[in-house]
């Protein structure tokens, strides 16, 4: 399971870089700034952290499950975002969630930083605890602004960014699903009865959704015809 969450933290770092990809160079420099000083200003926290103590921490599973409501709802505001900027907004009110999307700009960079902290401390003994810190907020810095950069120089078209970066937080939330789960593997009984009702209403509820999704453009515009 931690190779999981660690593999969830890469992609976590990758959707950081793509999304500061989209904004100008001062305000990625400007979050760059608020992530080193959040590694920074947390140090003396992150020296109190044990290895068997982030260990269990990943290990709680009803921890997992907080975390994975929370990446959920981060990745709905993400997506969002990606979505805002394929269409300009027409109204007010859209215009305001348009600017509300755009102004968060996630914030599960902040726990992969702290435990990146604490893994580094760990594995550097007897090195200053502060010094630590401070390299790492530099260095978060200059990864930062330079993955956006990075990413800019390697998908000029902004919409090809978009479709990275909804891959990517497509990612971030299957792995957090699977980091909620138990990771002891159970074996089914041989003999489970299928439940058909359900089965039925999964399949008619998302024959409708589908239905409406195809068919909704169609719908509106034969509306705006009446």
């Amino acid at each position: 399971m931690e190779l999981v969450v660690q593999i969830l933290m890469l992609f976590i770092v990758a959707g950081t870089a793509v999304r500061l990809s989209f904004e100008r160079v001062w305000v990625s420099l400007l979050f760059g700034l608020v992530a080193a000083a959040f590694v920074y200003l947390t140090y003396p926290l992150a020296i109190e952290q044990t290895k068997t103590g982030l260990a269990g921490y990943i290990a709680d599973r009803s921890l997992r499950e907080y975390a994975a409501i929370f990446i959920s709802l981060e990745v709905a505001l993400l997506v969002g975002y990606s979505f805002s900027r394929l269409e300009l907004p027409h109204t007010r009110r859209a215009r305001l969630i348009a600017l509300g999307l755009r102004i968060y700009p996630g914030l599960l960079i902040f726990p992969v930083l702290f435990y990146l902290q604490s893994t580094l401390i760990f594995a550097l003994p007897g090195v200053d605890f502060g010094v630590v810190s401070l390299l790492l907020a530099v260095g978060s810095l200059l990864l930062l602004v330079g993955l956006g950069y990075l990413m800019r120089y390697i998908l000029p078209e902004e919409e090809l960014r978009l479709e990275v970066y909804f891959l990517v937080q497509l990612f971030v939330f299957i792995l957090g699903i699977i980091a909620s789960v138990e990771e002891t593997i159970r074996t089914a009984p041989t003999e489970s009865p299928i439940e058909w009702r359900g089965l039925v209403l999964t399949l008619g509820v998302a024959g409708v959704c589908f239905a409406l999704g195809a068919f909704a453009q169609r719908i509106k515009q034969y509306l705006k015809h009446k």
